[in-house]
């Protein structure tokens, strides 16, 4: 019986560790992703940012193109990023054209660079715009795996 209590008790323990294993090497590939992601994200909005300064839609000066992920929001695998880029005189109604603005500057970056989606989606694509305080925000997803691609499906869905 003593046996058979011992032998429990190390199959346990032994499940215990190979789930703790497990589950860590999940979270570091995950923040490899997120790292990865990050930077190239970053230096799509980088060339957007240089762009929205050209136009007078942003001062120079303004926050940079820093990204903050938004993912712990959505989701374990979200590869989608805020950015803020400080004041901006622009209104409301004129927020869907900079969209598509931005979307376009952003593939023509993944282009350049042989960034690509095996998505239906661009592989950088913007999921949402707003002004929050005369500031302008904008949400980027980087559409490299299913939770993303999932999210994305899903705000269509709620549009």
């Amino acid at each position: 019986m003593i046996i058979l209590v011992v032998l429990l008790a190390v199959v346990v323990i032994s499940l215990i560790i190979w789930v703790a294993v497990r589950r860590s090497k999940r979270k570091r590939a995950l923040v490899m992703l997120q790292t990865t992601s990050k930077k190239n994200v970053g230096l799509a909005m980088t060339k957007v940012a240089a762009t929205l300064v050209k136009k007078n839609i942003i001062q120079s000066g303004q926050p940079k193109a820093i990204p903050k992920l938004v993912a712990d929001i959505w989701g374990r695998g979200v590869l989608a990023f805020e950015f803020s880029f400080g004041k901006t005189d622009l209104k409301k109604s004129q927020l869907e054209e900079l969209r598509h603005q931005i979307n376009q500057s952003i593939e023509e970056y993944a282009a350049e660079h042989h960034i690509h989606s095996d998505y239906e989606f661009p592989v950088f694509y913007v999921t949402d715009i707003w002004l929050y305080q005369e500031n302008l925000h904008v949400d980027v997803a980087n559409v490299i795996n299913d939770p993303t691609r999932e999210y994305i499906e899903d705000l269509h869905r709620v549009e």
